[in-house]
């Protein structure tokens, strides 16, 4: 079931619309060490956020010439936090990225890749965030499970227990069935991303709209709960 519907949401999302030049950057392949930064900052501050607020809070580093891990790690934290303040939870996500660019930029400067266990010791990294990191700033095989893979397959398969399933039974399932390549998986988050924000989100899913529809079990069992509804904004 999940190669399938891999197979029908790339068909689908020729572009990773609403945000894809943001996704572009995530997905590539071997990246500069100024989009490595800026691909690893953005998964700190899209933590109980939207992208808008991201963006925002990344053109506000870029103007203060606050784009290194190095100058990072040199800011002052409450400069930062006023930088960074349209991403909200601002005095906690200055102390993570702190965190963070410590680890970072060792590992670039030493050309390492951070292991999973090194990037959940860093204060503010979940298995998400690290999982993140590691697929889309070192290029690591690494399937990705957040809250929309957990909705989209609870969905999708009609069995709620993906709500709660453990993250790493989740992960084997993923990479059972798509190759074990950070492309494969870095594009699939990012899709089913894209698909709950357009389509599968938490409230008012749009399922009688939605292209996956005869292939999730959750639209097909309540297929008369639907109607044509306004999208209610979903936060990454």
């Amino acid at each position: 079931m999940i190669s399938k519907v891999h197979e029908q949401l790339k068909d689908y999302y020729i572009r990773l619309d609403p945000h894809a030049e943001t996704w572009e950057l995530w997905i590539k392949g071997e990246k500069s060490t100024l989009e490595t930064y800026e691909v690893a900052v953005g998964t700190i501050l899209v933590q109980n956020t939207n992208w808008r607020n991201v963006n925002k809070a990344i053109a506000n580093l870029k103007r203060a010439n606050v784009f290194s891990f190095e100058e990072l790690q040199k800011i002052e934290k409450e400069d930062l936090e006023e930088l960074i303040k349209p991403a909200g939870f601002y005095i906690q996500k200055s102390i993570y990225l702190k965190s963070l660019s410590n680890l970072l930029s060792t590992c670039i400067l030493n050309e390492h890749t951070p292991s999973r266990e090194e990037l959940l010791a860093c204060k503010g990294v979940g298995k998400e965030t690290a999982d993140s990191i590691l697929v889309y700033c070192f290029q690591q095989p690494v399937p990705i499970v957040g809250t929309y893979t957990r909705r989209f397959l609870a969905r999708i398969y009609g069995d709620i227990d993906y709500l709660r399933k453990k993250y790493e039974i989740i992960q084997e399932e993923i990479i059972k069935v798509l190759e074990k390549n950070f492309e494969v998986l870095g594009r699939f988050h990012a899709l089913v991303v894209v698909h709950g924000q357009n389509y599968c989100q938490k409230n008012n899913p749009m399922c009688l709209e939605c292209f996956l529809q005869t292939s999730c079990t959750y639209a097909l069992k309540t297929p008369n709960r639907f109607e044509n509804r306004p999208n209610s904004e979903d936060n990454n």
